[in-house]
């Protein structure tokens, strides 16, 4: 009873209050809305990643010679010029080497000394038999002297040419083991001035390997020396992408912390892709006001592609359920559905695939949610 009795003045007033409003209509409501043109925006194809701050120049110092290391005194961030002494290896042995080697040089070099001055005086003694000979021999032809005589100067003769071939393979000898004795000396030289590590460059220590007295093999790393003024970005993207990267064409955004960094062209794209990731690697020099040290991780954008095209408003575009999108423009004070394609879609603005369909119209940029076909409109500001 309670639930009849209040009900019943509620229908009565809604449908008194029906019937005062029907008769104060004179038409249809219009809906408010505001209009715009499409206008003519730039479009960017994009891909994001992150990538990380490498330098341009760098080296990587290793001990050229196995032994302890000595005056490893430099550390990391530390500034170094070209030429400066960064480490030096095994150097007591070393120099002791090369000691032993000047004086084996010594050695052998007066050894060959004294070869030659064999040799002369058997080339002296070679000349004297020589004479002895030949006028031993005339006399002999005459029977002036013995047979006994002239055998004996024969003999003398021939025994003076064995001893100039004996002392001229004894100075050979002594020649070659010169030539040994420098190449060794040579050798230990060289040895003492690789232990001695210098900077190939100006630049700072970004990374220390190994520390001072601790052994190492020859070819083990022992320091990064960097230039700090060059850096680039290098970062992997999927391999779809390879054909559209080209160095020196295609742009990336470098991002740090939020912030925009710089706009810098790829400079190095590389040219195979990685079997087993399915990606490839792009790096790009970094302007020198972008401070960023070696390691940083950054935000990266690259630019596929750009171009300028007709576009509006992303909310202007409405989806259907076939799929297909649709703007309303106004034509006789009502609402017109258009069908659209839209392109890509960047900072709020989507691209008409199709823009002569709606050149020269007005669209509906505010509103549209409350529009269908054929809906009466106001434009109250355009």
């Amino acid at each position: 009873m309670f639930k009849k009795i209040f009900i019943f003045p509620l229908i009565v007033l809604a449908v008194t209050g029906c019937d005062r409003s029907s008769g104060s209509n004179t038409g249809p409501a219009r809906v408010s809305v505001r209009t715009a043109r499409p206008t003519e925006q730039s479009f960017r194809q994009t891909v994001s990643t992150q990538g990380v701050v490498e330098p341009v120049e760098y080296a990587v110092i290793s001990a050229l010679i196995s032994g302890q290391l000595e005056k490893l005194r430099v550390e990391e961030s530390t500034p170094v010029k070209k030429g400066m002494v960064l480490f030096q290896s095994d150097r007591k042995n070393l120099e002791n080497a090369c000691r032993l080697a000047e004086e084996a040089l010594k050695i052998a070099q007066e050894r060959k000394n004294t070869r030659q001055a064999d040799l002369q005086i058997a080339r002296c003694s070679l000349e004297k038999e020589a004479s002895d000979f030949q006028r031993n021999e005339s006399l002999r032809k005459n029977d002036a002297v013995s047979i006994k005589t002239y055998e004996t100067a024969r003999l003398a003769y021939e025994r003076a040419r064995l001893t100039i071939t004996q002392c001229e393979s004894a100075l050979s000898t002594a020649e070659a083991e010169v030539k040994l004795a420098e190449t060794a000396l040579e050798i230990a030289r060289k040895k003492l001035a690789d232990s001695r590590v210098t900077a190939p460059f100006d630049g700072v220590i970004s990374a220390k390997f190994r520390r001072e007295n601790e052994f190492c093999g020859a070819g083990t790393p022992v320091l990064k020396l960097e230039r700090p003024e060059k850096k680039r970005i290098c970062a992997m993207l999927s391999g779809l992408h390879h054909p559209k990267v080209k160095a020196g064409e295609t742009k990336i955004e470098v991002a740090f912390a939020g912030k925009t960094l710089c706009t810098v062209p790829v400079t190095i794209r590389g040219a195979e892709i990685d079997p087993a990731s399915r990606t490839f690697e792009i790096k790009a020099d970094l302007p020198p006001e972008a401070v960023l040290p070696t390691g940083t991780l950054c935000d990266i954008r690259v630019i596929l592609a750009e171009r300028r095209s007709a576009a509006v408003p992303e909310e202007c575009l409405r989806f259907r359920q076939d799929g297909s999108f649709a703007v309303f423009a106004v034509k006789d004070d009502k609402a017109e559905e258009i069908q659209v394609k839209p392109g890509v879609t960047d900072g709020g603005w989507t691209e008409l695939a199709d823009p002569e369909l709606l050149r020269g119209r007005e669209i509906i940029v505010s509103g549209q949610y409350f529009v269908n076909h054929g809906t009466p409109v106001s434009v109250v500001k355009r």
